[in-house]
């Protein structure tokens, strides 16, 4: 049994999807963002490891579905962009987040700091030559990058973002993305989130408070089988 498998079966259960802002997909106007697919947060043993929580995917299990994205976007030439998460040792580009997590004059050893080993990507993925990867400081993969300029170069619309984390990078790139009028689509099975530790029920806790806020407000939900079928993959 798969932690993915809620997700698949109680989706709409707990997310009201009955509006859209990309009811089909044009592969020629859509980009794919893999988002901070990195070693911490989604291999067991990793520094940042996210377990399943309240019927959430669990790290390692959205690894093979971001693979399914990708190689299906990279058959129909849809363009790919990366981005990895990180802050610098000396706190410099940490904003309040040292503060916020308890980590003042700390961040040297934190495993999320470049260096420390938590931008390493999982085996399972490999940016192509062609692929950009953005090496960001905040959650959103637009802000202070140049993602929206790699959109509308390749005349994209549409963001399909798969990858970590539901309650941080996800929803922070959807609310940034559906700001400058991108349609945002996110793949629920590709993402996960940190555990409130209060014991969610089923279809409650961070990753499923994130992907209602999401649909209701910044974009669609889908899980990575719809969007295949979506695009005919």
């Amino acid at each position: 049994m798969s932690s993915l498998d809620y997700t698949y079966q109680h989706i709409d259960d707990h997310i009201d999807r009955s509006k859209w802002v990309a009811p089909t997909i044009d592969p020629e106007k859509t980009m794919l963002l893999v988002l901070d697919m990195q070693k911490a947060c989604a291999e067991p043993g990793g520094a940042m490891y996210i377990p399943s929580a309240g019927g959430a995917p669990e790290g390692k299990d959205v690894v093979q579905p971001v693979v399914n994205v990708l190689e299906a976007c990279r058959a129909k030439g849809i363009p790919v962009v990366w981005s990895l998460w990180g802050l610098r040792g000396d706190g410099k580009d940490a904003g309040w987040a040292d503060k916020k997590w308890g980590l003042e004059g700390a961040l040297e050893t934190f495993p999320g700091s470049w260096g420390n080993g938590g931008d390493e990507l999982v085996d399972e993925l490999k940016p192509l030559p062609d692929e950009p990867v953005m090496r960001k400081h905040r959650f959103s993969s637009f802000y202070g990058t140049p993602l929206a300029e790699y959109m509308r170069r390749a005349g994209c619309d549409t963001l399909v973002v798969a990858g970590l984390s539901t309650g941080n990078c996800q929803i922070a790139t959807a609310i940034d993305g559906n700001n400058q009028d991108f349609k945002i689509i996110v793949l629920a099975d590709t993402t996960a989130a940190i555990p409130s530790g209060k014991d969610d029920p089923l279809g409650y806790g961070q990753h499923w408070e994130a992907l209602r806020n999401i649909q209701a407000n910044h974009g669609d939900v889908r899980t990575s089988i719809e969007f295949l079928q979506m695009i005919d993959a």
